[in-house]
């Protein structure tokens, strides 16, 4: 009996056809499942490698994770920014300058590309683990967490006297709120891509890869930088940064801050190491599900998930600011409204 074998159903497809089919792959995963099942379309991505993995960022990618993840794939082509100045702003909308694209050559060599976009690809992958990870594991403290939750508020006339005679009950168990949301996907892994090039950057200057293109003095800031105060963000954006940082720092048995003789043991480019059992490249892991980027009609929006929301202050940044306020006046739970607030809010703000 012959053994079957599977059939790679696109190779009698002219080439310019399968051209247009993998570059509308709906993100960087399927991308990279696809030139693994299909022969004939792994020939085209080493042939035009820059070309496709530019179209299915311009497709896919919101526009801050798309300048960082571009700004990685151009440093491996040793193509950095101008400046150290222009390195911190490199994911900001309101720059003025921005990443180029990749129409323009990088290398010399077509092969030289492939390989480049193929280990681009598994770095996408190893960050979408990241961030799903980090998220999961968010979650599930979220849970263990037993909070004093307020019963009712005692007798007085302001606020303080409320909440000083107020009874609580101890022991609470919050509910699921199920999984990440397409927005709390989508920081997450935008802030684990802001690290993986402050890593790599810090690995090209420990390298002496940005000697001739900087100068000595943003070297020396460079060598000497934490992640934490390196990108010129806003203060919730900080906040979202170090809780991808402090993960990492958790999932590595890390401490302290990270040096550039660190960075460079970890792997070629010095950024973020592979989560989990290393595996090969059509790597068996797990398919992560991802939540699809929402459609909301006018005022339905109610928890900004939305793409419009995703690099505005969250709710929750300011739900954390008035919980963490010492002015009672302040407290939302002054407010009654928010006095019986559904968890759901809680999870869904942040």
């Amino acid at each position: 009996m012959e053994e079957w074998t599977p059939r790679d159903m696109l190779s009698p497809l002219p080439e310019e056809l399968q051209l247009q089919i993998i570059k509308l792959c709906p993100n960087l995963a399927a991308l990279r499942s696809l030139v693994h099942a299909s022969p004939s379309m792994s020939r085209v991505l080493g042939r035009y490698p820059l070309e496709i993995v530019d179209a299915v960022l311009e497709l896919a990618v919101p526009v801050q994770s798309r300048r960082l993840m571009r700004a990685v794939l151009r440093g491996r082509a040793s193509s950095f920014p101008a400046s150290l100045g222009e390195t911190r702003r490199i994911a900001t909308t309101e720059s003025s300058t921005t990443t180029p694209s990749f129409n323009g050559p990088l290398s010399d060599s077509s092969s030289s590309q492939s390989s480049m976009v193929r280990s681009f690809l598994a770095t996408a992958d190893n960050i979408h683990a990241w961030s799903h990870a980090c998220l999961d594991h968010l979650i599930q403290r979220s849970l263990e967490l037993r909070p004093s939750t307020l019963v009712s508020l005692g007798p007085g006339g302001s606020p303080r006297e409320q909440f000083q005679g107020a009874e609580g009950h101890d022991g609470y168990r919050p509910q699921t709120t199920g999984p990440p949301s397409w927005v709390e996907e989508q920081r997450m892994v935008k802030a684990f891509w802001r690290l993986q090039f402050f890593l790599e950057l810090r690995g090209a200057g420990a390298r002496g890869l940005l000697d001739e293109a900087w100068p000595r003095q943003d070297l020396d800031i460079l060598s000497t930088s934490s992640f934490e105060p390196f990108y010129e963000v806003f203060e919730f954006e900080r906040q979202q940064l170090l809780t991808a940082y402090d993960f990492f720092l958790l999932a590595t048995g890390r401490t302290t801050t990270i040096t550039a003789s660190e960075i460079s043991l970890r792997d070629a480019t010095g950024g973020l190491p592979i989560i989990g059992k290393k595996e090969a490249a059509t790597s068996s892991r797990p398919v992560v599900s991802c939540a699809e980027q929402p459609s909301f009609g006018f005022r339905e929006d109610i928890f900004d998930q939305g793409p419009e929301h995703l690099d505005r202050t969250p709710m929750s940044y300011h739900f954390q600011d008035f919980m963490s306020s010492r002015d009672l006046q302040a407290s939302p739970f002054a407010r009654g409204p928010l006095r019986a607030l559904p968890e759901v809010w809680v999870r869904r703000l942040g």
